[in-house]
């Protein structure tokens, strides 16, 4: 609603990929802004601003594919930076919201004029709803109800009120919190084993690791295809840059135990350089 094509919008990187291509699709231009273990960085996103970006998109908890939430220092250092550019539209997508383990923390300053905040109900209740909450200004609020409303991208009644009903079950409540606990236990259970390894990663919530081997990970990946793995490939969320990537986006909850040691196994061979 505030950007036409050619102009620019800050995304993180590595970037959840749907976010990346869609930015792309419509005709933006992309600015990446690093991610570390604490979220985005404060001075790249300076940086973005600077070079034009009308709007910027930040990932406040279990950020796909690191896996990082944003720190409370961290999120009133870009507060900091985006007081200086009130005009900019801030969109934060807390897709992890309804699971998440980690507090939410906004990189939204006061007084910014235009602002989103985008709770998916995709990783909780299921994609299929196609249903996400919204809270705004009133400005971005009304374009965003023009834009959505009789058109493909508006989201029957009836799957608005069954998002409605589910939330305020209680079974249904109590089956969130339990899965919450799930994959919080397990990443727990396989960030410990990764450790023992030698293995780095900064991941502390949601439902991926984001796993450094130090070798590129192109290569790395299809050495595990060949083992039985399926990983994916840390350059695919990249957004630019010609440096190989050295990282893995794991999904492990469902493995045992057991198959948590030998993932690990695998990993620390592919590691290893040849």
């Amino acid at each position: 609603t505030v950007a036409a094509t050619g102009d620019a919008v800050a995304l993180e990187d590595p970037c959840f990929v749907s976010s990346g291509n869609s930015t792309r699709l419509v005709g933006y231009r992309v600015l990446p802004v690093p991610v570390d273990a604490e979220g985005m960085d404060p001075e790249a996103l300076r940086a973005a601003l600077d070079d034009g970006a009308r709007a910027v998109v930040c990932t406040p908890r279990a950020h796909n594919p690191t896996g990082v939430s944003l720190t409370h220092a961290r999120a009133q250092a870009l507060q900091e930076v985006l007081a200086d550019y009130p005009g900019v539209l801030v969109i934060e997508d807390d897709q992890f919201a309804g699971l998440s383990q980690s507090p939410y923390e906004t990189a939204i300053p006061a007084g910014q004029t235009r602002w989103a905040l985008v709770r998916s109900m995709s990783k909780s209740l299921g994609p299929d709803l196609r249903t996400a909450l919204v809270a705004s200004d009133p400005e971005t609020a009304e374009k965003l109800s023009r834009r959505i409303n009789g058109g493909t991208t508006w989201v029957s009644h009836l799957l608005q009120r069954t998002v409605a009903a589910l939330l305020s079950d209680a079974d249904i409540r109590s089956g969130l919190d339990a899965a919450a606990a799930h994959y919080a236990g397990r990443n727990e259970v396989f960030l410990a084993k990764l450790a023992d390894a030698g293995l780095a990663s900064s991941s502390v919530d949601g439902l991926n690791i984001w796993v450094d081997l130090g070798v590129p990970s192109d290569a790395a990946a299809a050495d595990l295809r060949g083992r039985g793995w399926i990983v994916r490939d840390g350059g695919l969320f990249r957004l630019g840059g010609t440096d190989a990537d050295t990282h893995l986006r794991l999904t492990v909850h469902e493995l045992s135990d057991a198959d948590m040691d030998r993932l690990v196994a695998d990993l620390v061979a592919v590691s290893t350089p040849r």
